[in-house]
């Protein structure tokens, strides 16, 4: 990764906090969204991003909600990089009826790592969509060995 490229996430992150501290207190018609810290620690892209986030249809319309109207860690993963134009890629799972993250900018799932998500530092079970967070949560998306 270019010094340069480095450079652009790091601005990421800044411009992330700067926005948060700047217009943390939602809004009467915000009141239903979720303020959660997002950590990415892949490969080449990491970073640490406030980011607020509400259930919403993700990737293919599908709604990405918990069940329960909640913010989930991929609702959050969304929301991050339509804020902050970083890519995601993602596979719908029929199987678990969820969605499995492929990629989250340059670093891509293959036949050794996967993209595990955590909460509050827990390996989920449920599933990106299918696993509520609330406000104060810190979700993380880590690509890591597959065990």
């Amino acid at each position: 990764m270019t010094s340069q490229s480095l450079l652009r996430k790091s601005a990421l992150g800044v411009a992330a906090l700067a926005f948060a501290l700047t217009f943390g207190a939602a809004s009467p018609a915000a009141a239903q969204s979720t303020q959660v810290t997002l950590d990415i620690a892949g490969r080449d892209f990491t970073g640490t991003i406030p980011i607020t986030t509400g259930p919403r249809p993700v990737f293919d319309g599908t709604l990405c909600d918990a069940g329960s109207n909640s913010s989930t860690p991929i609702t959050a993963l969304v929301d991050a990089s339509d804020k902050f134009e970083f890519n995601v890629q993602s596979t719908y799972d029929e199987g678990l009826k969820d969605f499995i993250v492929t990629a989250i900018d340059v670093d891509e799932a293959d036949s050794t790592h996967q993209w595990n998500i955590y909460v509050n530092g827990t390996l989920i079970t449920n599933g990106g969509c299918h696993t509520p967070v609330a406000s104060g949560d810190t979700i993380k998306f880590a690509l890591e060995p597959i065990v």
